[in-house]
């Protein structure tokens, strides 16, 4: 048992150089994160390019064809009335049970 101490004593040391370094590097990261206030932009500026931003993004996406549109369109609307179906059914199913057992066959 001693002996276990005494391991666990000589590796502390090396643990807090350790995590004194990860401190130090931490500290570096924050100072270059840091921006001088000459570099920061004007909010007037900054709105402007914001709506410019945007049409230049719309120009990027790809539409999907009339045909695709209509495919999926349907698509969810039959899995919406097969989903409505089948719970309709299951509340339908639960409804009848609940009023035959638990309320004495209404």
């Amino acid at each position: 048992m001693a002996n276990n101490k005494v391991q666990t004593k000589a590796l502390q040391p090396a643990k807090n150089n350790e995590k004194a370094a990860q401190d130090k590097k931490s500290q570096v990261a924050a100072a270059k994160v840091k921006k001088n206030p000459s570099q920061v932009s004007k909010p007037k500026k900054r709105r402007f390019t914001f709506f410019a931003d945007i049409i230049s993004e719309l120009k990027k996406v790809v539409w999907p064809t009339r045909q695709e549109t209509l495919r999926l369109s349907l698509i969810v609307i039959g899995l919406c009335l097969i989903v409505g179906l089948f719970l309709g059914l299951v509340d339908y199913g639960f409804s009848e049970l609940v009023a035959k057992v638990f309320l004495g066959g209404k």
